[in-house]
């Protein structure tokens, strides 16, 4: 009749032995959701490996333009911290279908510029601090660091160059960065698939007009309506990337203001080296008419010097 009494406890016992290495496993780290790479890489910058990171939608597309996908439910359902920028339209579905018990965090405003990445990094190593007490002080004042330097480098780079005699007409979200590098803005324009022929007609107006050099295109907004608009104008198309992790070479929002900074910088020395070979060009031309007058000028001289001849004689 005591069989019962000594089984039970020892049933407790296997039970426990069995499931708390999992939950222990399973609560080292806790699950932090980023709806882009954008508070993803500063996640993963500032936290490391004390975190376990899923970021939601691709770095390639518009966050807006995401098609939510099942394990987009997933991630949200084991999720302990979910960070989002807040014009993500899918984030109240998510929530909804995953019943998530994570706390939601909005991490807003502009990352493609200094005092913006700094932003950023400064609210996201707040809110690992406070939602899942993580101390990441010493990363954040290493990266704030990197990120002063990297700017002054990149203004002095810009100033060497020139770039405020540069005109370039722009895609809107990346104007604030643009003009943060020093290049004159004559103009920009919103999402490609929101243009009117009204707007387009003005853009290439104003493109032939103040003689833009560069026409600047969103990675992540599409780049086909860039590239018509500098071939139209006769100006450079340049891609810029808006989001960390499109490629091996970003994987920080610092990585992301230097490469684009320097795509910049190649554009405009190529649209320099354009310019060298049209000149070229035009001098060549200019020397083949020269030449081909100066033999009128000898085959007349010559008619009239055998006419003279003949003449006396």
């Amino acid at each position: 009749m005591k069989r019962p009494t000594v089984l039970l406890p020892l049933c407790l016992i296997l039970v426990l032995s069995i499931t708390l290495p999992i939950t222990l496993a399973n609560g080292e780290k806790p699950v932090v959701v980023t709806t882009t790479s954008v508070l993803g890489s500063v996640v993963k910058d500032l936290a490391g490996d004390s975190v376990e990171l899923m970021v939601i939608s691709s770095p390639a597309v518009c966050p807006a333009h995401y098609d939510i996908k099942p394990s987009d439910v997933y991630a949200f359902s084991k999720a302990d911290l979910i960070l989002y920028h807040g014009f993500e339209p899918w984030v109240d579905s998510l929530v909804k279908a995953s019943g998530t018990n994570a706390s939601l965090v909005k991490v807003s405003g502009n990352w493609n510029i200094p005092t913006g990445i700094a932003n950023y990094y400064v609210q996201v190593a707040n809110v690992l601090e406070k939602n899942l007490e993580l101390n990441v002080s010493s990363k954040l004042n290493t990266v704030l660091s990197e990120l002063n330097e990297t700017s002054s480098i990149l203004k002095g780079k810009a100033g060497a160059l020139g770039v405020s005699n540069v005109k370039v007409i722009t895609m809107k979200w990346l104007k604030p960065y643009v003009s943060w590098l020093g290049f004159n803005v004559v103009a920009d324009f919103g999402p490609p698939e929101k243009l009117s022929s009204a707007d387009v007609e003005k853009l290439v107006e104003t493109g032939k007009t103040e003689g833009v050099m560069l026409v600047i295109s969103n990675l992540q907004s599409g780049t086909a309506f860039g590239e018509s608009l500098a071939s139209e104008i006769g100006a450079v198309h340049v891609v810029l990337t808006n989001f960390p992790w499109t490629d091996p070479e970003s994987n920080t929002l610092t990585d992301v203001l230097k490469k684009n900074a320097e795509t910049l910088f190649k554009a405009v020395e190529f649209h320099e080296i354009q310019l060298t070979v049209l000149k070229v060009k035009s001098e060549l031309n200019l020397y083949k008419t020269l030449s081909y007058s100066l033999i009128v000028v000898v085959i007349v001289e010559a008619a009239l010097i055998g006419y003279m001849v003949r003449r006396r004689s």
